[in-house]
């Protein structure tokens, strides 16, 4: 099982994450595009104030901002600072008590960490299975998913990609004598790791060029990579440094890891004290892709910009906010 999210710095990816399927992400752009919610004083409603909550790391950050400033535009009281650090298994039972009222989740951690539940792979079974699953076991509300899907996957350079003409996690399998494999040491012997990788895609880790083993974050991969050391980096695929070193991300073809889309997890008497919040938060659900995200979490990591300040700067180039 996968330590989803919890740490954002593990040294390798989790399982719960999957590359979406063309039809999925035509499927939830088809569905989240909304219009701009007017401003509304919610006078009918009880006055309750918001509270949103994020995980600790630059894309949930960033998205987690974005709700409270769609809150404070629309008028919906919500505590302009975001409670930081929450791990899905705090994150859960605060939704549940009160302690927080919207939290940017996971598909792949919410069903499989959460719940305890799996699916087909595919971006519509997690999504449906994992909101019914919140809905009935405690009462909290999956809207709409975006089309970004932080899963596990491998990255490569464009000079690699187009020298050999790898460009899939299939790809590396039938060439696997032409890479080098830079991997966690702990990818080799995890189940969910190698083990899980050649059930999909059939054996091929004997006849790799070589397979380059390290300890550390998520950067040590990424400088090997680019320092020549290997040729495919193990990634999750909405990684920061995929952007800040125009990298490409390989398609999973067979579906190896998971669904991760990201979603707003609200609860249900939030969404009773307001009627607008859902569309409010919807609004956002095409926008926010993979190259999106990629591009947004390297300003604040590469960048060090301030994650309000950048998610401001989105909803404003984009129309969410005057």
């Amino acid at each position: 099982m996968a330590q989803l999210h919890a740490a954002r710095t593990s040294s390798t990816p989790s399982r719960h994450r999957s590359v979406v399927r063309i039809v999925a992400y035509a499927v939830l752009a088809a569905m989240a595009v909304l219009p701009l919610i007017p401003r509304t004083s919610q006078a009918h409603a009880a006055r309750m104030t918001l509270t949103v909550g994020a995980k600790g790391f630059a894309e949930n950050e960033i998205v987690a901002n974005m709700y409270v400033l769609l809150l404070q535009h629309a008028h919906i009281p919500v505590n302009s600072q975001i409670k930081d650090n929450l791990a899905s298994s705090v994150a859960t039972p605060a939704l549940r008590h009160g302690d927080i009222d919207i939290f940017p989740e996971y598909t792949g951690t919410g069903l499989e960490v959460i719940l305890g539940q799996k699916a087909a792979h595919n971006t519509i079974s997690y999504y449906d299975k994992v909101a019914a699953g919140y809905r009935a076991r405690y009462d909290l509300i999956w809207l709409r998913p975006y089309p970004m899907n932080d899963t596990q996957g491998f990255a490569t350079t464009h000079a690699f990609a187009t020298q050999t003409g790898i460009y899939s996690i299939a790809d590396m399998a039938a060439k696997a004598s032409m890479v080098r494999l830079i991997v966690a040491t702990e990818y080799l012997g995890r189940a969910d790791g190698f083990p899980d990788l050649e059930k999909v895609y059939g054996p091929f880790k004997s006849r790799l060029k070589g397979l380059v083993l390290l300890q550390g974050v998520g950067s040590v991969r990424y400088a090997a990579l680019l320092q020549g050391r290997g040729d495919v980096t193990a990634a999750f695929t909405t990684d920061p440094d995929i952007a800040a070193h125009h990298l490409v991300v390989l398609s999973d073809p067979k579906h190896y890891g998971p669904p991760d889309n990201l979603a707003p997890v609200v609860r249900n008497q939030a969404l009773q004290a307001y009627p607008t919040l859902r569309l409010t938060l919807n609004q956002i659900a095409s926008k926010i892709t993979n190259p999106v995200i990629t591009n947004l979490s390297n300003q604040v990591v590469t960048d060090h910009k301030d994650p309000r300040a950048v998610a401001q700067s989105f909803l404003q180039q984009h129309g969410f906010l005057k």
